[in-house]
């Protein structure tokens, strides 16, 4: 009797033990089949295309979380899978397009459905409050003359200061941008604006990059106490009260200037006068509105301009060949101008290689559908599931999307294409000498695969500053050939320091800071390039600015 009753005893501690193993896993299977995209609540996810087995749970997450050797990973998976291939990240599906003839069809042709962004709780929601342009999801929501003054004072700065380069291309770009937006130049480094900005920048970099924060590979997770997932909402808001005054200060100057009737002709001096009220955005969405255009154009735009002089660094055969070309066309009595572009084809075909080996983007560029929608027999899933709206420092934003699907243009897959590009590994101007029109006219060219490069992206979502991104490719890189010869730092040792070839973390293409040794080709230069500039400068206010009425006279 009592071998019974101690069975008797033992028999509810064993369920007891067995339910607290159990629990956590049933509760865990429980939340992956919720969070995870499979087959058993969708039969037609069989239909995906072909790609690479992931873990359960984390898909292809420790493959695609690290934006330095992601698109290796691409790279690979595009030639083992083919144009078309899929894979997952946690809750988010990822369809990769690497061919022009699908990026056609897709991106261009079915852009209704193939042009939003899907959601970052982290980088969408808390850090840019729904406001950032590049988040957001597909919807309704000048060129000018400063391009070759802004290029004549690089060209005196790299003259007197060579040593600074990196940060003078980026207050160039910066100072291009700003003006183009808001009226205003940035007349050097120091200035407080441009700090501001590439501090942006730099917050951008750290919560904008696929995989960095598992809450928005995950969009679930949520719902989780932050802590669990690195105190991500705490990060996401202090990244938010940074930047957003800095936005909301710029465009309460500008409508005071315009009020005043003061301003300079500029995007945000026409935006304001649109009345952005009547389109159903509020004041901290016209913030964000001209102020992520500064700051897609000011980083982009000078990492160019640095790689290019780290590409002549390890390429001098192609600086010298580009410079005789510029010395024939240009000569010596002058500074090329925009109208020379045509005249130099080699040239032109280096610009264009440096845009195919380095895209801006080192990911891919995403694009989120709005539609379940099928192509060849393979399933394409729209995003789905609902969260509640959420409010962020008083401004109010709604996210949709519980699962993500991506569209993902492998921009490095089909710029190193080995079917179309001999030696694609290889920085070869020589890939583009019978590419005689710019990027922006190749955009809309009906066969894709006459398309010069991928690097500007497709379809509605495309690179919106193009034509200027172009200009100011085409002015600064010209002049320094035409003005300087460029080579790899000598100490005084007599060793050379090789540049580093690395690049920023992050998922943007900047290279890290290298040395270069930057010499003026002749002292006939040196001097029309002072001349320049200090005939460029009477126009200017005594603080660098651009006086009102300095377009009015042009």
């Amino acid at each position: 009797m009592s071998s019974i009753a101690g069975m008797s005893t033992q028999v509810p501690l064993l369920a007891y033990a067995v339910a607290l193993v159990a629990l956590p896993i049933f509760s865990f299977l429980g939340f992956y089949f919720w969070a995870t995209p499979n087959s058993l609540k969708d039969s037609r996810r069989r239909h995906l295309p072909p790609g690479p087995r992931g873990l359960p749970f984390l898909g292809n997450y420790l493959e695609l979380s690290k934006p330095d050797t992601f698109r290796f990973h691409v790279q690979k998976w595009a030639r083992q899978y083919g144009e078309i291939f899929y894979t997952r990240v946690g809750g988010s599906d990822y369809i990769w397009l690497s061919s022009p003839r699908l990026v056609k069809e897709l991106m261009d042709k079915r852009s209704a459905i193939y042009s939003s962004r899907a959601p970052t709780p982290l980088a969408g929601d808390t850090a840019s409050a729904g406001r950032r342009q590049l988040f957001m999801a597909y919807g309704p929501s000048y060129r000018t003359p400063i391009q070759d003054l802004e290029s004549k004072q690089l060209m005196y700065d790299l003259l007197h200061d060579p040593d600074n380069f990196y940060d003078h291309n980026r207050r160039y770009s910066s100072s291009v941008v700003v003006t183009a937006t808001y009226g205003h130049r940035i007349p050097n480094w120091d200035a407080e604006i441009v700090k501001n900005i590439y501090k942006v920048v730099n917050n951008l970099q750290s919560f904008a990059s696929p995989g960095m924060w598992l809450v928005d590979t995950f969009p679930e997770l949520r719902f989780l106490p932050q802590w669990m997932m690195g105190n991500w909402r705490s990060f996401g808001q202090k990244c938010f009260e940074h930047d957003s005054p800095i936005y909301l200060k710029l465009w309460r100057d500008l409508k005071q200037e315009v009020d005043e009737d003061r301003a300079n002709p500029c995007f945000a001096r026409d935006f304001y006068l649109s009345d952005p009220a009547k389109q159903g955005l509020d004041e901290l969405q016209a913030a964000y509105q001209t102020g992520g255009l500064v700051e897609a154009g000011s980083e982009t735009t000078s990492a160019y301009q640095n790689t290019f002089i780290l590409m002549m660094l390890q390429n001098p055969a192609v600086a010298r060949k580009a410079q005789g070309e510029i010395d024939r066309v240009v000569g010596s009595k002058r500074l090329p101008t925009w109208e020379d572009e045509k005249d130099l084809p080699y040239l032109r075909a280096t610009i264009k290689e440096l845009l195919r080996t380095r895209p801006p983007n080192k990911i891919g560029i995403q694009h989120s559908t709005t539609e379940d929608d099928w192509f060849r027999g393979l399933f394409h899933p729209k995003r789905h599931g609902c969260v509640p709206e959420l409010v962020v420092s008083g401004f109010r934003t709604t996210r949709w999307c519980l699962l993500i699907h991506l569209l993902t243009l492998a921009v490095r897959s089909i710029n190193h294409d080995p079917t179309h590009w001999e030696k694609p590994e290889e920085f070869m101007p020589e890939h583009y000498l019978n590419h005689p029109l710019t990027a922006a006219a190749y955009l809309n060219t009906a066969d894709p695969n006459h398309r010069d490069h991928f690097s500007y992206g497709a379809g509605r979502r495309v690179c919106p500053g193009v034509h200027l991104a172009e200009k100011s490719l085409f002015l600064n890189i010209a002049r320094v050939l035409w003005a300087f010869d460029l080579s790899k730092k000598v100490n005084e040792k007599g060793t050379v320091a090789e540049p580093e070839a690395g690049m920023m973390p992050g998922w943007m293409t900047i290279p890290l800071p290298f040395a270069c040794d930057i010499r003026c080709r002749s002292e006939e230069k040196a001097k029309l390039i002072e001349r320049t500039w200090t005939e460029v400068k009477k126009g200017l206010e005594p603080d660098g600015d651009i006086p009102a009425g300095y377009y009015r006279s042009r």
